[in-house]
C-alpha cells in the first residue's frame, strides 16, 4: 500500500491507480479508438467490424472507470477505488 499526501493508504499497485486516473482512463479510450480504427480500415469486412466492436469495451472503461479484470487479481471493478478520497478546500 501506498500513503497519499494526507496518510490515508491508496489500494493497489501503482499500476492500477495510474489506470484508475484521468491518464490512464484516456490511454484505455485511446487504445478502445485504435483497434475500432484498425478493425474497421486494416482488417475490414466482418470480422473487422467484430474487432471494432471489441473496441467499444476498453473506451466504456475508460468512460466509466471500470475494470472488468480486477476482480481476477484481488482488486476493485470500480476504479475510483484506487483513487485517495479528496476533501473539499475550506
Amino acid at each position: 500500500m501506498t500513503l497519499h499526501s494526507d496518510n490515508t493508504e491508496l489500494e493497489g499497485s501503482a499500476f492500477s491507480r495510474f489506470m484508475a486516473s484521468k491518464g490512464g482512463r484516456v490511454v484505455r479510450v485511446a487504445f478502445g479508438a485504435a483497434i475500432i480504427g484498425t478493425g474497421l480500415t486494416v482488417v475490414g469486412g466482418g470480422a473487422g467490424l467484430a474487432i471494432a466492436a471489441l473496441g467499444l469495451v476498453p473506451i466504456a472503461t475508460g468512460v466509466f472507470n471500470l475494470c472488468p479484470v480486477a476482480p481476477v487479481w484481488g482488486g476493485h471493478f470500480i476504479g475510483a477505488k484506487y483513487c485517495g478520497t479528496r476533501t473539499p478546500k475550506q
